[in-house]
């Protein structure tokens, strides 16, 4: 998602939130495209699988405020605040601001399509698929039965019956997508992409303790949200590491492509300025092949990126 920056900003605008819709559409309709998860079987005697069903510690509404929506008021404040400090042009001032939210916005995206193709493809049983799938075989018995005790067979023809673990219907359908935590996932993403960003804007107070304790904020909640799926018997310890992963991952990727691209607008910002500079100043070509201020600022910027 780089663009080149010569192109007009409105252009530039429209070409992004276009480019972010069409991300969100298919996220939002991916499940739809492929199909039920894949089914896996299971071990009447897999203890892993026979946790009690939990409420959520963590609601997805509150994970949707640690994970999307404060950080991105925090990265909007925060851009404005230190854009505005600055003596420039309109679009120079609101270009830091667009710029990172862009970037959190399709990193956020990515994660979640990441997120739901790991979710869909594996199918992985959450530890209290018995007490909320309590499955039965096509013959009507189950693995409480003494037929199936000390039973060795991977049973993969099976139908789980709400009617008896009084499970919702969303409930059920979610119960064989526990690989990777969603709740990781996004937790990690949102809260490690504001911790990297105010550790790249070196704020607040440069110098002192306070910057790296907002950023020891950020990933223990993080951190709280990723252990309490295991908790809640939600999720395996292994999938709270994949997700965790995954979206911290995705955050010092996003991370990289916004300092790069910054850099980018830099380089063009100073080489502008130069040339305006050289054009006021009425300079002319230096014999022996000796570089203008402008051609210097062009060739540093090359360098750097």
């Amino acid at each position: 998602m780089s663009f080149n920056l010569s192109l007009r900003p409105r252009i530039r605008l429209l070409v992004d939130v276009v480019l972010l819709g069409l991300l969100i559409v298919l996220v939002e309709n991916f499940r739809r495209l492929w199909g039920p998860p894949t089914k896996r079987g299971f071990f009447c005697d897999d203890e892993s699988l026979m946790y009690p069903y939990h409420e959520n510690t963590v609601s997805p509404t509150l994970l949707h405020w640690l994970g999307l929506y404060l950080p991105l008021i925090s990265l909007v404040v925060l851009e404005s605040f230190l854009s505005h400090r600055k003596d420039r042009g309109h679009w120079a001032t609101l270009w830091p601001v667009y710029n990172t939210v862009r970037w959190f916005l399709y990193g956020y995206v990515s994660n979640d399509l990441l997120k739901v193709i790991g979710k869909q493809a594996i199918g992985r049983l959450r530890p209290h698929f018995f007490a909320v799938c309590s499955p039965h075989f096509p013959d009507g018995t189950s693995c409480s039965d003494e037929l199936h005790r000390g039973d060795l067979k991977y049973h993969t023809d099976y139908e789980c019956r709400s009617d008896l673990s009084q499970a919702t219907e969303e409930m059920i359908r979610d119960v064989n997508v526990s690989f990777p935590s969603g709740h990781s996932a996004m937790a990690f993403y949102g809260l490690v992409f504001v911790a990297l960003h105010l550790r790249r804007r070196r704020w607040p107070l440069p110098g002192s303790l306070l910057s790296p304790v907002l950023q020891l904020a950020c990933v223990a909640l993080a951190w709280f949200v990723a252990i309490s799926r295991v908790m809640d018997y939600k999720h395996h310890w292994s999938d709270v590491a994949a997700g965790s992963l995954l979206g911290a991952g995705s955050a010092f990727a996003v991370t990289r492509a916004v300092v790069s691209e910054e850099l980018q607008w830099r380089c063009q910002d100073s080489l502008a300025s130069a040339k305006q500079e050289a054009a006021v100043a009425d300079a002319v070509s230096v014999k022996g092949g000796q570089q203008m201020p402008h051609d210097l600022s062009l060739v540093t910027c090359q360098i750097s990126n």
